[in-house]
């Protein structure tokens, strides 16, 4: 009867251990660091070209709490980034560029990503941002 109980108990415990997305896992997430030089008009000056050592941000699930970054790199020499260590799940990944358009003069620039493979690699190919020369 113990035993019984016992197994029943560790099933219900082992149903409630959902995981949700964030660190602790196999996969990752590679990416690219662009950005490109835009005039006032919208017209692209130059680029998109690599972004060595600028952030890249992370935020674990959907977003829908506030874009608050988890967690975020410094892009590396060829504008290239990656998250590693994370579980299945829903993530933004994001940078912030300049704006003509936003109060602050910067915007977020995210790009939503969804990882099915608890070993997987998740390539997202070029994050671009605008930069105002």
């Amino acid at each position: 009867m113990k035993q019984a109980l016992w197994i029943v108990t560790l099933c219900i415990v082992m149903i409630g251990c959902k995981k949700e997305a964030g660190e602790g896992g196999k996969a990752e997430i590679r990416g690219r660091l662009l950005e490109r030089q835009v005039f006032v008009s919208g017209v692209v000056a130059a680029g998109p070209y690599p972004v060595v050592g600028d952030n890249v941000y992370i935020v674990y699930g959907d977003g829908s709490e506030g874009q608050f970054p988890d967690d975020n790199v410094d892009s590396g020499p060829n504008g290239e980034f990656r998250f590693r260590w994370l579980r299945k799940g829903t993530y933004t990944i994001y940078a912030v560029g300049d704006s003509y358009t936003t109060e602050s003069g910067k915007a977020a620039v995210p790009i939503n990503v969804t990882i099915d493979d608890r070993k997987g690699v998740v390539e997202i190919g070029d994050l671009i941002i605008d930069k105002i020369p």
